[in-house]
């Protein structure tokens, strides 16, 4: 145990170097919020890869793969070819053509001088306010089974101690920080993942244990109707993600931070590859454990107690590292663009306009503080329900997307369809949640329910002056290779 301990705290050093350095380099609020829009192809697909590879998917979702085999793969890895590349080829390269700041913003520049306009950025940023302020609290949940299983530390004391230096290190150089811990990250991550799949394999005695304690239809990739967790519900997930990540603040901040627009597109390619190879392995790791834990009555203790049962005091610690970065990454990223929402849309929109970098960098750390205190009370309740919790806050966010798609692929569309589009189907979802609707009949009803009621009212709509879409300028730039408003026309993100 000592030795664990010791690797953490030296490993905690590291970091603190690492944001110590990115705070010695920052010159700018857009250096705090968006890595002064320079990252380039690794640090980009490493820090996509680390801001998505997460200890609720992680803990939660392999859980899965404990209980149904390879059902676990359809629902915790397979699904990110959709999910990832539908982002590749459909927004990628636009969002960074606009050279925003936030997801909001992109409805303020697509749907420009319309009536509506205020409107459907307000929601939006309401919205995916919301997720990033509540969602971090079911990754810190994950954090928790970690180190109570691998250190043996009492949850909450392991909640505060994380809280406090996921703080720290997210306070001094904001995204620049956090794409700096996401590199380290990435790098462990491409280590400890597999590491983790021998230790399985050796402990399991290899793939042919698995046959032992799953029935053969649970060691097929053959679609499972059956179960609690099934094909449906794991295609549900994959459809209801997809759309989560269209409008995911903190993909999207990363997306905007890069380099050109060449880059986004590549490192979203990249980071398909690596979400799914990684997750994969983590399923194969996760049915292994299985084989030497068959009767858990928590399945999400699987792999920490894995690790914690057949590797070495050094490995274990390595493997703990892994695994906290995991979600620190995570988390970090995650507050970074809870708090780019509330500092540019909220705060420089409607409180304190035209204010310099200094003042914007220090009402950032103020929420970062906030948003602190919160995840770490609703990490508490989290725990013990860590994959239901993102379930339910992934259905909402997700209904933004919507709105994003219509707006990009259809000229006609204006603002008041966005708004119908995002509420119809937030009141679908709410109403299917609350009286609780199969999870298959949420999310893709709600999206059919938001395609409809946008697609009636903007034809309804569309000889209205008031919300005439007559935006050539927006196509002009989303449509055109490597143009950006960088190369013309400004983002006026304060009216």
């Amino acid at each position: 145990m000592a030795v664990k301990y010791i690797m953490v705290f030296l490993f905690l050093g590291v970091l603190v170097m690492v944001s110590i350095s990115t705070l010695k380099k920052m010159k700018s609020y857009q250096d705090y919020n968006l890595a002064g829009r320079n990252t380039g192809l690794f640090a980009l697909t490493g820090t996509l890869v680390a801001a998505e590879f997460n200890t609720a998917t992680l803990i939660g979702g392999a859980s899965v793969a404990y209980l149904f085999g390879t059902v676990g793969m359809w629902y915790t890895s397979l699904i990110f070819i959709v999910v990832f590349l539908v982002y590749a080829l459909t927004v990628s390269k636009k969002y960074r053509r606009l050279n925003i700041s936030t997801i909001p913003q992109y409805f303020d520049k697509r749907f420009k001088n319309e009536k509506g306009s205020e409107t459907i950025r307000f929601l939006s940023a309401l919205i995916t306010l919301f997720y990033t302020w509540l969602a971090p609290a079911s990754y810190l949940a994950g954090l928790t089974v970690i180190g109570s299983v691998l250190l043996g530390v009492d949850p909450l004391f392991f909640s505060i101690a994380l809280v406090v230096v996921c703080l720290f290190l997210s306070i001094t150089g904001g995204l620049m920080t956090a794409i700096g811990i996401d590199v380290v990250a990435f790098i462990l991550i491409l280590i400890g993942i597999p590491t983790m799949l021998l230790i399985g394999y050796n402990a399991a005695g290899g793939f042919g244990s698995l046959s032992h304690v799953f029935e053969p239809r649970f060691l097929s990739m053959a679609p499972i109707w059956d179960t609690d967790v099934n094909f449906a519900t794991a295609m549900t997930w994959g459809l209801q993600i997809t759309f989560l990540y269209i409008a995911a603040p903190w993909y999207g901040q990363r997306i905007f931070s890069a380099k050109n627009e060449n880059v986004a597109y590549k490192a979203m390619l990249f980071n398909t590859f690596f979400i799914v190879a990684l997750y994969g392995i983590v399923v194969l790791a996760t049915m292994l454990s299985k084989v030497v834990f068959p009767k858990l009555d928590y399945p999400e203790q699987a792999l920490p107690l894995l690790i914690n049962n057949y590797a070495n005091p050094i490995i274990q610690g390595f493997l703990l590292i892994t695994l906290l970065m995991v979600g620190i990454s995570t988390m970090i990223a995650v507050w970074n663009s809870a708090v780019s929402i509330v500092v540019n849309d909220v705060v420089n929109r409607y409180w304190a306009k035209d204010k310099d970098d200094k003042y914007k960098i220090a009402i950032s750390r103020l929420f970062l503080f906030l948003i602190a205190i919160s995840t770490l009370v609703f990490g508490i309740m989290f725990i013990g329900n860590i994959q239901h919790s993102l379930l339910f806050l992934s259905t909402f966010t997700g209904m933004v997307a919507i709105p994003i798609l219509m707006s990009l692929y259809w000229k006609k569309y204006n603002s008041l369809g966005a708004i119908s589009s995002m509420v119809a189907g937030l009141i679908y979802c709410a109403i299917g949640i609350l009286l609780h609707f199969p999870m298959q009949y949420i999310s893709p009803i709600g999206v059919i329910i938001s395609v409809i009621a946008g697609f009636v009212v903007t034809l309804a709509t569309v000889n209205d002056s008031r919300y005439k879409s007559n935006n050539e300028e927006f196509f002009e730039i989303v449509g055109s290779k490597e143009k950006s408003v960088e190369e013309g026309v400004q983002l006026d993100i304060v009216k």
